[in-house]
Order: structure tokens, then C-alpha cells, then sequence
């Protein structure tokens, strides 16, 4: 698998709750896409929580969680 088919790795310190909850519920989903037997741009779907997962963290350091 290439560094583009896995989600980004997340340390719990850095992220607050409801990014890890986030993150959870993107794991399930990239694990349903995955058997849907319909196409599946995986790198783009990581790119995008990789994305989503950023700005959690950007909001969380402006105190606005």
C-alpha cells in the first residue's frame, strides 16, 4: 500500500475529542468504500481527512472547540 492509501496517522495529545471522533468514523468509511466493489479514489478521500483533520487542530489551537 503507498503513502497514499492510508489515512493520516493521528496522536491523540495533539487532537481534540471530536477530531478523534471524526477520524473514527473515517476509518469505517474508508473500510466501506473499499468493499463496495464500486470505484474509490482512496488517496483522495485521505487527502480530504488529512485536510478536515488540519483544520480540527487549527480551530483547537484558536481555543474554539
Amino acid at each position: 500500500m503507498s503513502q497514499d492509501d492510508t489515512l493520516p496517522t493521528v496522536d491523540t495529545a495533539e487532537v481534540p475529542p471530536s477530531a478523534l471522533e471524526f477520524f473514527a468514523y473515517c476509518e469505517a468509511e474508508r473500510d466501506r468504500l473499499r468493499n463496495t466493489g464500486q470505484p474509490f479514489d482512496e488517496a483522495l478521500f485521505n487527502a480530504a481527512v488529512d485536510l478536515a483533520l488540519r483544520k480540527f487542530q487549527v480551530i483547537e489551537e484558536r481555543g474554539a472547540s
